[in-house]
Parts: C-alpha cells; sequence; structure tokens
C-alpha cells in the first residue's frame, strides 16, 4: 500500500469508528421524538409537545448506549403519559439472536425500573402484530372523551436489522370510549396487543 495512502487510512479509520459509536440516534430513532412531531406538522401548542416538555431525551437512550448484550437484532419502543397523573411511561422491548427481554420506566423519584426476560416467541409474534400497523388519524376535539387528550398522546418505534420507524399513538390506540364520558368500551389495539406480555 503506497505511504500517503496508508496514512490517509490509519487517519479516517479512528475518526469513523468514534463517529459511529457516538451516534445521536440509537437504533435510528429520535428520542427527543422532535422529527415524527414535525413531519405531522404537530403545532407547537398541542398538548403532546407541552408533555414532552423542552429538551426531552428519552430514558432508554442511556440504556441503548450502555448495552453490551448480544447485538439488538429488533425492538419496540412505546411513551405515553400514565393516565391518572401524566408521568411518563416507556416500554422497551428487546430482541437478539438468542433472547429476547421486556424493559419497563415509570417517572418518578426515584425512577421505578423493572428488566424482565420475555420468551422471544412472544416478542416475536407482538413484533410481527405491531410492526405491520400504520399511524392513525390524529383524534379531533369533537370526538374526544372528557378528559382525554385530543390530538397524539404518544409515540410508537420499531428498529428492525437496521431499519426503523417511528409514528405517533392516540387515545384509541389505547382504549375507544363507547360514550363522550367513556361509559363502556374497549381496549385500542395497543392495549389489546401488550395483553401477550406476562403480568404479575
Amino acid at each position: 500500500m503506497p505511504k500517503i495512502l496508508l496514512i490517509i487510512v490509519l487517519i479516517i479509520l479512528p475518526h469513523s469508528a468514534l463517529a459511529q459509536k457516538s451516534n445521536p440516534r440509537p437504533l435510528g430513532w429520535d428520542l427527543t421524538y422532535t422529527s415524527v412531531l414535525n413531519a405531522n406538522h404537530i403545532r407547537r401548542d398541542e398538548w403532546i409537545w407541552k408533555w414532552l416538555g423542552p429538551n426531552y431525551q428519552s430514558p432508554i437512550k442511556t440504556l441503548i448506549s450502555d448495552w453490551n448484550g448480544e447485538p439488538i437484532e429488533s425492538s419496540i419502543l412505546i411513551e405515553h403519559p400514565a393516565f391518572h397523573a401524566g408521568e411518563h411511561i416507556t416500554l422497551w422491548l428487546v430482541r437478539t439472536k438468542n433472547h429476547s427481554y421486556h424493559w419497563g420506566l415509570i417517572e418518578g423519584k426515584p425512577p421505578r425500573n423493572i428488566k424482565e426476560p420475555l420468551d422471544p416467541a412472544l416478542y416475536d409474534k407482538l413484533f410481527a402484530l405491531m410492526s405491520s400497523w400504520e399511524q392513525a388519524k390524529p383524534l379531533k376535539s369533537e370526538n374526544t372523551p372528557v378528559g382525554g387528550v385530543p390530538g397524539y398522546m404518544g409515540f410508537l418505534s420499531f428498529y428492525d436489522h437496521g431499519n426503523s420507524r417511528q409514528m405517533l399513538l392516540t387515545l384509541d390506540d389505547f382504549w375507544i370510549c363507547e360514550t363522550k364520558k367513556c361509559e363502556g368500551g374497549k381496549g385500542g389495539r395497543l392495549t389489546q396487543a401488550m395483553e401477550i406480555l406476562p403480568h404479575g
């Protein structure tokens, strides 16, 4: 190899490795959610922006950065407000070649973190179902139940062998009310899908 070319390679390689390690978008996700909100033309005065607050970063950003297990092959990330107080609820599901995991985080002081192994067959079934979803239309104010949130109220992110996408969630993804006072109803597609996970 010519001497000049060798010098260029030695300069570029460490620089490229550093750029890859400090990737600001773990698993291809914008964990501030600014990109998906702007892509959907969500106005800054809408509820979901206020819920995120200024300079938000998902708590799983650190977990991804510190990951030292088998390489992550696919993943699901759900972030939404708790229905009683609005604190941030984060559910992260991870699939490696041989294992899968379920990690739940609830905002609080101190934060509550739960990490549990998950049956890979259950994960695969859930991922196959949810990754086929398309984003629902925003919930209009006139169709929003009393005490509910119009527009969008959460985020759903997917990663699959190098490909990633993010979408917004509405109240109907969690619960579909029969009346404006939500007297009766049924779980939305997200709630129904998550029933596959073990509880306890």
